[in-house]
């Protein structure tokens, strides 16, 4: 497999060395002097590692930084720069609060005796995986549902979870979804992927309720599984032997997904509502139809970007378009999901906009099922779902009801 690699500094003597250095590790190399460059050439993007300087002139570090963060790319990052430990940490910390892929700070005096040690690391490892491999994991079980928990905002109650695909390799480890969601769309296997992943969902949300836990799910759809022939016949095959059907089920459209013809997918999408469940646009903002998806779809929900959300606490323009966003929803008589918080602040300032739901960091990851489920028992009895709330108070009471 080739591997490409972009330099992105304005210092021309850096650039040289640095494009020997990675030549020799067998990369085939482009350098950018910096965020116009790239912007102007997003070919140069087409890379699996960048070497990343922090003073680039009119922007730095920070900037493409931002601009990779937007474009959800997932190469892998060193930066290498002049600048002191402090502001290198600073860097560190935003590429991971991004959840961008930063391999570490590599000191440009260190280039030639250390760049072996960063990528040699395993994150690299990733990006050897190929079609075949995911269609092998999907078959050996290597891929797993994780599940995230999601919030009442107003009550702090738990609602239920986003299902979520991973990938843990017994060789490689785990695989990021930046690299194997692509993959699936790039080799035709993101139909499958999607079918994988609401099979094993619908499982576990009916052990879940076995087990006395009423958690809605929430699953992600692309607009390729509305075209698959004869999908509702196969969504009521699938749903025969669940009590409740679709009902407890939220199917995210992706915002960013194209959808070529309106009036078809409405009426799938419709049709799916009138069996129970209920609709979500992902990602609202991140692409270029969100307007148009949200007059033409039938949706109950509104599902607002981690991009916007993980500044709305301290950078205007990201809180003025988190609150327009929540706003609209409501005219629209839509739900309001955001995704992404990770400070009280930002809960604080979502609770008190109207925001109905949300998930992230601040409450916890996506986890495995036997994690999560440790992670829910151990749940205040305030924070539980009202089901397992109510077990519990039944069992305080020695059975009585």
């Amino acid at each position: 497999m080739i591997k490409r690699a972009v330099i992105v500094d304005d210092d021309i003597e850096i650039q040289m060395v640095s494009s020997h250095l990675l030549k020799k590790r067998e990369y085939e190399v482009a350098t950018a002097s910096g965020l116009g460059d790239l912007v102007c050439h997003p070919e140069l993007l087409e890379a699996d590692l960048m070497l990343l300087d922090y003073d680039l002139g009119d922007f730095n570090g920070l900037d493409v930084i931002d601009y990779l963060s937007n474009l959800r790319l997932d190469m892998a990052i060193i930066l290498i720069s002049s600048c002191d430990p402090e502001m290198a940490s600073h860097i560190l910390k935003e590429g991971a609060r991004k959840r961008l892929n930063i391999l570490g700070f590599l000191p440009k005096s260190k280039l030639l005796t250390e760049l072996d040690h960063f990528i040699g690391l395993p994150h690299n490892m990733a990006r050897q995986v190929t079609a075949s491999d995911l269609a092998l994991a999907m078959q050996s079980g290597h891929l797993f549902t994780a599940y995230q928990p999601k919030y009442d905002l107003a009550s702090r109650k738990i609602t239920g979870v986003e299902v979520l695909a991973r990938w843990k390799d017994p060789v490689l480890g785990i695989i990021p979804p930046d690299c194997f969601i692509p993959l699936a769309e790039q080799s035709g296997q993101i139909v499958d992927l999607t079918w994988y992943v609401i099979k094993r969902a619908f499982a576990q949300q009916e052990r879940w309720r076995r087990n006395g836990s009423e958690l809605n799910i929430a699953i992600n759809i692309p607009a390729q599984l509305l075209k698959v022939p004869n999908l509702l016949d196969t969504f009521d095959r699938m749903v025969a032997s669940r009590a409740k059907g679709l009902e407890g089920v939220t199917l995210e459209l992706t915002e960013n997904t194209g959808i070529e013809c309106y009036r078809y997918a409405r009426h799938i999408l419709q049709a799916l509502r009138e069996r129970g469940c209920r609709l979500s646009l992902d990602d609202f903002g991140t692409g270029h139809s969100s307007l148009t998806q949200l007059h033409q779809l039938p949706f109950d929900e509104l599902k607002l970007d981690r991009s916007y959300v993980s500044h709305c606490d301290e950078e205007h323009d990201a809180t003025a378009i988190t609150l327009s966003a929540i706003e609209l929803a409501k005219r629209l008589g839509l739900k309001v999901v955001a995704e992404g918080i990770e400070t009280p602040g930002q809960l604080e300032r979502l609770r008190l906009a109207g925001c109905d739901e949300g998930q992230g960091y601040l409450w916890a990851p996506a986890m495995p099922e036997a994690e999560f489920n440790a992670w829910l028992s151990n749940q205040s009895i305030e924070q539980r779902p009202l089901a397992v709330k109510a077990n519990a108070v039944t069992t305080a009471l020695g059975g009585q009801r």
